[in-house]
């Protein structure tokens, strides 16, 4: 069973730059998280803090 990878993602938002930690699977998850919660969201990066191997 796989499991969820942490990601640091790095997004701005209202002029502001903010920094949510969030578990995905994908980096292309973590993104889509992100843009769930703040729609006019602009992710400006994804870091892996933890790589959980399956």
């Amino acid at each position: 069973m796989e499991q969820a990878n942490r990601y640091s993602v790095e997004y701005e938002w209202e002029n502001v730059v903010f920094y949510q930690e969030v578990e995905a699977m994908t980096i292309q998850e973590a993104k889509e998280y992100v843009q769930q919660a703040k729609i006019n969201a602009s992710i400006r990066a994804v870091h892996v803090i933890e790589d959980v191997e399956s």
